[in-house]
């Protein structure tokens, strides 16, 4: 059962890292353009335990390289914020209003993937801390296994 809880971390690890890695190639290659806010929504999504989250879903308008795009980040990558409470992801949403007009970063190898916050959301930073210390109690784990062994075979 160590093993498997130390391969589950070390699988969160790689996530957090990889997730890590995306953001920080979308910050660094980032171009800034202005864009529309069109709609401000909370988008109800399926959390851990069954528990239902909320993301802060600003709907925006831009154009980049002659083409118009819309998007929904808040921060660069797949990974957004998410919060148990509607009221605090809507909170999150209350620096915008529809028709503001406000820079949003766009990576030219990925146009259609916009964001409005050039920062990382930390979520990927989260990951990877969560997966060392799922990987620490692995290890702890299949250490007590090992003294266990030890004085059985001692006996």
């Amino acid at each position: 059962m160590s093993i498997f809880v130390l391969l589950v971390g070390l699988g969160i690890v790689g996530v957090g890292g990889y997730s890590y890695v995306a953001e920080s190639a979308s910050l660094s290659n980032n171009v800034a353009v202005t864009a529309e806010i069109t709609d401000l929504s909370v988008e109800a999504v399926a959390g851990s335990r069954g528990r239902t989250q909320y993301v802060p879903a600003p709907t925006y308008e831009y154009q980049f390289a002659g083409t118009v795009y819309a998007s929904e980040r808040l921060y660069p990558g797949t990974s957004q914020p998410r919060y148990d409470e509607r009221a605090a992801a809507a909170e999150r949403l209350s620096a915008y209003a529809v028709g503001d007009r406000v820079t949003a970063y766009v990576d030219p190898e990925a146009p259609m993937a916009a964001y409005l916050e050039d920062s990382r959301s930390g979520q990927s930073v989260g990951a990877a801390l969560v997966g060392v210390a799922v990987c620490i109690i692995g290890a702890i784990g299949l250490y007590q296994a090992r003294l266990e062994s030890r004085a059985r075979n001692l006996s």
